[in-house]
């Protein structure tokens, strides 16, 4: 059984796969930095509660439907390379055009 997704001729779309991993990454990353030392600042939170924090069921709902939609970013790159509209790269990634507001 061949690997079809990411065949010998896939190089390019598993570069895709990885720099959009690296810039989400980097991004929540750089923005988890700055928020932590934000709060740490103004004494909202002390060092090491970030690592100690439980979050509730609601919250880690509301965290798996954000992991999920980073996956199928991160996994989707190579489709939306081929699929190159707004609304097809939104779809894949499970999300809608936002609407203007009239």
């Amino acid at each position: 059984m061949s690997n079809t997704y990411l065949g010998p001729d896939n190089i390019d779309d598993l570069g895709r796969m990885v720099t959009a991993l690296l810039t989400e990454l980097w991004i929540t990353r750089d923005r988890v930095a700055v928020l932590e030392q934000l709060l740490e600042d103004k004494k909202i939170v002390l060092p090491g509660e970030v690592d100690d924090y439980i979050p509730s069921e609601d919250f880690e709902a509301d965290l798996e439907r954000i992991r999920d939609r980073m996956a199928a970013n991160v996994i989707g790159a190579p489709l939306a390379a081929r699929e190159r509209s707004v609304d097809q790269i939104l779809a894949r990634a499970g999300m809608e055009r936002p609407r203007a507001e009239a």
